[in-house]
This record gives C-alpha cells, sequence and structure tokens, in this order.
C-alpha cells in the first residue's frame, strides 16, 4: 500500500467517524464519479463507424455488416479499447458489432453515472437494434448489468461475462472498505447509493436473478482478481442453469481480455453455442 493511500485511508476513517452522514455522501461521490483519461475515452474511434446518442443519453457506437449481433459493455471507468484483441479476431461480415458507452463513459459528457445507468444503456441499446442480441459480454460491471437486464427483459441468446460480482451490495461493501468508513457511515453509504440508483440492494443480488436465466453464459474470472473476488464466480456458476466457468492466473481483474487463451475460449463457447 503506498503512504499516500494509507493516508488517505487514515483520513477518510476519522471523518466518517466523526461526520458520519458528510463522509457516506462524500463516498457516494466517489463512487458515482468514472475516472477515464481522454485517450481511453475516445478509444472506440479507431474501430467503429458510427456512433448514435439513445433515448437516454448513453452513446452506442456500430461497426460490421453481419447478420448476427453482438453487444460489448466495459465496466466501471472502463472503456472499450479493452476489447479490442478480442473483436480483431470476429468477423465484421458475420456480426454488426454493438459497443455501449453508459452515461460518464466513452465520449459521454457526463460526469456522474452509477449501476442504474448501466442498465438503462443496455435496456435502451436493446430498443435501439429492435431486436435480441446473439451474444453480450460484459465486463465487470457490465456483466452485472447484463445479467439484471437478462432477468428482468431477456434480450440476448448468450452470456459471456468477465470478472464480473455476484451482488452489488458486494461492490458496495469492498468501496466502504477501501475508503475506510465506519459502520454508521457504512450503512448510510449503501443507503444513499440505493436512492441513487433507484433499486433497493436487494433487486441487484444476482445470485437470486441468475437461476431464471436460461441462456448459454460463459463466465472467465482470474483467481488472482483483486477487485473482484473469484468466488463470486463460482457462486454465479453454481446458480445459472446453464454455465460454465473458465478461471485464469495471473491476469487480475482486466488483462484476462488481452490473453489469446480468453479470446479463444469466449470465440469458442460463442460458435459451439450457436450450434446448438
Amino acid at each position: 500500500m503506498s503512504l499516500s493511500l494509507n493516508v488517505f485511508q487514515t483520513a477518510f476513517g476519522t471523518y466518517s467517524r466523526l461526520l458520519p452522514s458528510h463522509a457516506a455522501a462524500r463516498a457516494v461521490k466517489l463512487m458515482t464519479s468514472p475516472r477515464i483519461s481522454a485517450e481511453r475515452r475516445q478509444s472506440s474511434r479507431a474501430l467503429f463507424d458510427d456512433v448514435v446518442v439513445l433515448k437516454g443519453d448513453a452513446l452506442l457506437s456500430m461497426y460490421g455488416r453481419g447478420q448476427k449481433t453482438m453487444l460489448v459493455l466495459h465496466g466501471w471507468s472502463g472503456w472499450i479499447g479493452q476489447f479490442n484483441d478480442l473483436l480483431s479476431e470476429v468477423d465484421p461480415n458475420e456480426y454488426t458489432v454493438y459497443a455501449l458507452h453508459p452515461l460518464g463513459h466513452g465520449e459521454s459528457k457526463a460526469a456522474e453515472s452509477h449501476p442504474g445507468r448501466f442498465i438503462e444503456a443496455v435496456m435502451d441499446a436493446h430498443d435501439h437494434v429492435g431486436r435480441s442480441f446473439d451474444v453480450a459480454i460484459g465486463h465487470s460491471l457490465g456483466a452485472a448489468a447484463l445479467i439484471y437486464v437478462e432477468a428482468v427483459q431477456p434480450c440476448f441468446e448468450r452470456l459471456v461475462l468477465v470478472s464480473g460480482p455476484a451482488t452489488i451490495e458486494g461492490v458496495l461493501n469492498r468501496f466502504a472498505r477501501f475508503v475506510n468508513l465506519g459502520e454508521k457511515s457504512r450503512r448510510l453509504f449503501i443507503r444513499n447509493m440505493e436512492m441513487k440508483v433507484g433499486l433497493d440492494i436487494d433487486r441487484l443480488d444476482l445470485l437470486s436473478l441468475a437461476p431464471s436465466i436460461s441462456k448459454p453464459t460463459l463466465l472467465v474470472h482470474d483467481e488472482r482478481d483483486r477487485e473482484i473476488p473469484v468466488d463470486e464466480a463460482g457462486s454465479l456458476n453454481q446458480v445459472f442453469p446453464k454455465s460454465r466457468l473458465v478461471r485464469t492466473a495471473g491476469y487480475g481483474h482486466s488483462r484476462l481480455l488481452q490473453r489469446p487463451e480468453v479470446i479463444q475460449e469466449i470465440l469458442e463457447f460463442i460458435a459451439v453455442s450457436q450450434r446448438r
């Protein structure tokens, strides 16, 4: 742990115990403010031909002319360039690829975002395309959003979930521990996030939602993921009716998207599940 981070956590912990409601509000602000470099925000320009603004102001980039459809969705403070190695292996004559940028991500001018914005963006993308996607690939919070949408408004034929959480409550609690919130401040933080997102935390329990999803599902998670424990993927794999878990070792939370063996697993899963 760096000295500056240690100082921040110590100071924020003291702040949260002296002024719990103020610290909870500050934690919400930190949690809902994406941090992405300008270069990463513009990473879709090199690959995608067109971009449209969806009705909720999320952005949807598109390329390819295939009859099959693929949706890709990055995670919190993520960027579409994380999928470049995978998408370079996708035939644009076979697939039309849609890359989704929720509010606050990509070249969106919004300063704030949260899980509800990811969910809204997925639903708006489905409405825009006007048909189910043949495959959807999500990373981290993007994976969580895909699970939620498929459970409440089915719109995917198969799912690839990379480094995804089992519950949003777990994500929030890990963030609360990271910034060293006291217990009262943590409870206020969770409640404030529920109000911000517009959904009770119980409704974002993906372990409860997954059993209703019968579509073929591939889970990919690294054993050294420090942001979302690999055990969460194992728990999801146990409750999805038709899923398979691929565990990697040594790539962490994001780098596995650039690994050739992971890309091959995803491509083979898509090809096999389409033939069934």
